[in-house]
Protein backbone atom coordinates (compact mmCIF):
# COMPACT_ATOMS: atom_id res chain seq x y z
CA UNK A 1 0.00 0.00 0.00
CA UNK A 2 1.66 3.04 -0.90
CA UNK A 3 0.58 6.95 0.23
CA UNK A 4 -1.37 7.29 -2.79
CA UNK A 5 -3.20 4.44 -1.77
CA UNK A 6 -4.30 5.28 1.82
CA UNK A 7 -5.05 9.16 0.57
CA UNK A 8 -7.48 7.73 -2.53
CA UNK A 9 -9.02 5.36 0.20
CA UNK A 10 -10.04 8.34 2.12
CA UNK A 11 -10.35 10.82 -0.75
CA UNK A 12 -7.21 13.34 -0.32
CA UNK A 13 -7.88 15.65 -3.76
CA UNK A 14 -4.84 14.83 -6.51
CA UNK A 15 -4.12 11.77 -3.93
CA UNK A 16 -4.27 9.70 -7.81
CA UNK A 17 -1.43 12.51 -9.10
CA UNK A 18 1.20 12.68 -6.69
CA UNK A 19 3.53 9.88 -4.90
CA UNK A 20 5.38 11.90 -2.41
CA UNK A 21 8.24 9.31 -0.71
CA UNK A 22 6.75 8.84 2.50
CA UNK A 23 8.74 7.75 6.16
CA UNK A 24 8.53 3.97 6.36
CA UNK A 25 7.01 4.10 9.78
CA UNK A 26 4.62 7.32 8.76
CA UNK A 27 3.17 4.37 6.12
CA UNK A 28 3.45 1.37 8.21
CA UNK A 29 1.45 3.79 11.28
CA UNK A 30 -1.22 4.72 8.85
CA UNK A 31 -1.67 0.86 7.52
CA UNK A 32 -2.25 0.21 10.69
CA UNK A 33 -4.91 2.73 11.40
CA UNK A 34 -6.35 1.38 8.06
CA UNK A 35 -6.66 -2.08 9.11
CA UNK A 36 -8.18 -1.15 12.46
CA UNK A 37 -10.32 1.10 10.66
CA UNK A 38 -12.16 -1.34 8.85
CA UNK A 39 -11.69 -4.35 11.41
CA UNK A 40 -14.19 -1.28 13.76
CA UNK A 41 -16.40 -1.08 10.43
CA UNK A 42 -16.68 -4.97 10.50
CA UNK A 43 -17.28 -5.23 14.20
CA UNK A 44 -19.89 -2.70 13.89
CA UNK A 45 -21.78 -4.48 11.64
CA UNK A 46 -21.73 -7.66 13.61
CA UNK A 47 -23.34 -6.19 16.46
CA UNK A 48 -26.01 -4.15 14.99
CA UNK A 49 -26.78 -7.50 12.82
CA UNK A 50 -26.99 -9.33 16.24
CA UNK A 51 -28.97 -6.37 17.80
CA UNK A 52 -31.54 -6.23 15.36
CA UNK A 53 -32.24 -10.09 13.76
CA UNK A 54 -32.60 -9.60 9.82
CA UNK A 55 -30.39 -6.86 9.46
CA UNK A 56 -28.16 -7.70 7.04
CA UNK A 57 -24.80 -5.87 4.66
CA UNK A 58 -26.42 -4.33 1.16
CA UNK A 59 -24.64 -3.32 -1.60
CA UNK A 60 -23.62 0.38 -0.14
CA UNK A 61 -24.81 2.75 -3.01
CA UNK A 62 -21.13 5.30 -3.69
CA UNK A 63 -23.19 7.98 -2.08
CA UNK A 64 -23.91 6.81 0.99
CA UNK A 65 -21.94 5.44 4.27
CA UNK A 66 -19.37 2.68 4.36
CA UNK A 67 -21.49 0.34 5.68
CA UNK A 68 -25.56 -0.33 5.14
CA UNK A 69 -27.64 -2.59 6.60
CA UNK A 70 -30.80 -3.18 5.99
CA UNK A 71 -33.54 -5.27 7.25
CA UNK A 72 -33.56 -8.12 4.17
CA UNK A 73 -37.68 -9.19 4.03
CA UNK A 74 -40.06 -7.39 6.49
CA UNK A 75 -40.48 -8.98 9.44
CA UNK A 76 -42.57 -8.24 12.80
CA UNK A 77 -39.84 -5.51 13.76
CA UNK A 78 -40.92 -3.70 10.11
CA UNK A 79 -38.02 -2.47 7.52
CA UNK A 80 -35.37 -0.35 7.21
CA UNK A 81 -32.18 0.56 7.35
CA UNK A 82 -29.03 1.22 9.19
CA UNK A 83 -25.95 3.19 8.31
CA UNK A 84 -22.22 3.66 9.82
CA UNK A 85 -20.42 6.45 8.98
CA UNK A 86 -16.53 6.56 8.45
CA UNK A 87 -16.94 8.15 11.99
CA UNK A 88 -18.55 5.17 14.06
CA UNK A 89 -21.93 6.69 13.75
CA UNK A 90 -25.04 5.27 13.04
CA UNK A 91 -27.98 6.61 11.34
CA UNK A 92 -31.42 4.17 11.57
CA UNK A 93 -34.26 4.44 9.67
CA UNK A 94 -36.51 1.52 10.61
CA UNK A 95 -40.66 2.12 9.61
CA UNK A 96 -43.91 0.03 9.89
CA UNK A 97 -42.53 -1.73 13.38
CA UNK A 98 -45.43 -2.24 16.04
CA UNK A 99 -46.09 0.86 18.42
CA UNK A 100 -46.38 -1.11 21.30
CA UNK A 101 -43.02 -2.39 20.65
CA UNK A 102 -41.74 1.06 19.98
CA UNK A 103 -42.90 2.47 22.74
CA UNK A 104 -42.33 -0.05 25.55
CA UNK A 105 -38.38 -0.49 24.13
CA UNK A 106 -37.97 3.61 23.99
CA UNK A 107 -39.73 4.02 27.81
CA UNK A 108 -37.40 1.05 28.89
CA UNK A 109 -34.54 2.93 27.37
CA UNK A 110 -35.16 6.18 27.91
CA UNK A 111 -37.24 6.12 30.94
CA UNK A 112 -40.59 8.03 30.97
CA UNK A 113 -41.38 11.22 29.66
CA UNK A 114 -38.11 11.76 28.07
CA UNK A 115 -39.54 13.17 24.35
CA UNK A 116 -41.07 16.48 23.50
CA UNK A 117 -45.10 15.70 23.48
CA UNK A 118 -44.78 12.87 25.98
CA UNK A 119 -45.61 13.58 29.27
CA UNK A 120 -45.83 9.71 30.73
CA UNK A 121 -45.65 6.45 28.79
CA UNK A 122 -45.20 6.44 25.03
CA UNK A 123 -47.66 3.87 24.64
CA UNK A 124 -50.51 6.24 26.92
CA UNK A 125 -49.66 9.18 24.38
CA UNK A 126 -51.28 8.18 21.16
CA UNK A 127 -50.29 8.29 17.61
CA UNK A 128 -48.41 11.27 16.87
CA UNK A 129 -44.73 12.45 16.11
CA UNK A 130 -42.23 12.56 19.50
CA UNK A 131 -38.87 13.88 19.26
CA UNK A 132 -35.38 13.94 21.92
CA UNK A 133 -32.76 16.00 20.74
CA UNK A 134 -29.78 14.17 23.36
CA UNK A 135 -26.67 16.45 23.63
CA UNK A 136 -24.82 13.47 24.23
CA UNK A 137 -23.99 12.50 22.10
CA UNK A 138 -25.52 15.02 19.98
CA UNK A 139 -28.35 12.48 18.17
CA UNK A 140 -31.59 13.81 16.98
CA UNK A 141 -34.40 11.01 18.04
CA UNK A 142 -37.92 10.87 16.04
CA UNK A 143 -40.03 8.29 17.03
CA UNK A 144 -43.74 8.66 14.93
CA UNK A 145 -46.84 6.08 16.60
CA UNK A 146 -48.99 5.89 13.78
CA UNK A 147 -52.93 5.15 13.60
CA UNK A 148 -52.56 1.97 11.92
CA UNK A 149 -50.69 0.72 15.06
CA UNK A 150 -47.34 0.78 13.42
CA UNK A 151 -44.75 3.70 13.41
CA UNK A 152 -41.24 4.28 12.61
CA UNK A 153 -37.93 5.33 14.87
CA UNK A 154 -35.63 7.62 13.14
CA UNK A 155 -31.65 8.65 14.49
CA UNK A 156 -29.23 10.47 13.57
CA UNK A 157 -25.58 10.42 14.41
CA UNK A 158 -25.66 8.01 17.05
CA UNK A 159 -22.46 6.19 18.27
CA UNK A 160 -22.40 2.49 17.47
CA UNK A 161 -22.75 1.00 21.37
CA UNK A 162 -26.25 3.56 21.73
CA UNK A 163 -27.07 2.13 18.48
CA UNK A 164 -26.63 -1.45 19.37
CA UNK A 165 -28.59 -0.63 22.98
CA UNK A 166 -31.83 0.85 21.16
CA UNK A 167 -31.83 -2.00 18.42
CA UNK A 168 -31.64 -4.41 20.71
CA UNK A 169 -34.32 -3.03 23.14
CA UNK A 170 -36.33 -3.01 20.07
CA UNK A 171 -35.71 -6.84 20.02
CA UNK A 172 -36.42 -7.84 23.21
CA UNK A 173 -39.83 -5.52 23.66
CA UNK A 174 -40.81 -7.43 19.96
CA UNK A 175 -39.93 -10.83 21.61
CA UNK A 176 -41.81 -10.22 25.36
CA UNK A 177 -44.79 -8.40 22.77
CA UNK A 178 -44.91 -11.84 20.90
CA UNK A 179 -44.46 -13.48 24.83
CA UNK A 180 -47.80 -12.08 26.18
CA UNK A 181 -49.80 -12.37 22.87
CA UNK A 182 -48.59 -15.97 22.74
CA UNK A 183 -49.84 -16.11 26.75
CA UNK A 184 -53.06 -14.30 25.60
CA UNK A 185 -52.07 -11.17 26.98
CA UNK A 186 -50.17 -7.72 26.72
CA UNK A 187 -46.44 -6.86 28.02
CA UNK A 188 -45.51 -4.14 29.58
CA UNK A 189 -41.25 -3.34 29.93
CA UNK A 190 -39.51 -5.07 33.21
CA UNK A 191 -39.42 -1.21 34.80
CA UNK A 192 -43.37 -1.03 34.17
CA UNK A 193 -44.42 -3.69 35.54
Amino acid sequence: MTASDLAADHGAPGAEERSPPMQPHVLKALEEWKDAYDVAQERAVNALSLALPGLAPTKTPAYCCPNTLVIDKPNVLGAGKVCIDGEGLATIELSSVPNAVIAEAIDELFGVGWFDGADGPLDEAGPGTYYYDSEQPRAEYVVKLGEDDTGSVGVECLPIGWAGELLDAMTRAQQRQEEGAAGGQLTTSPERE
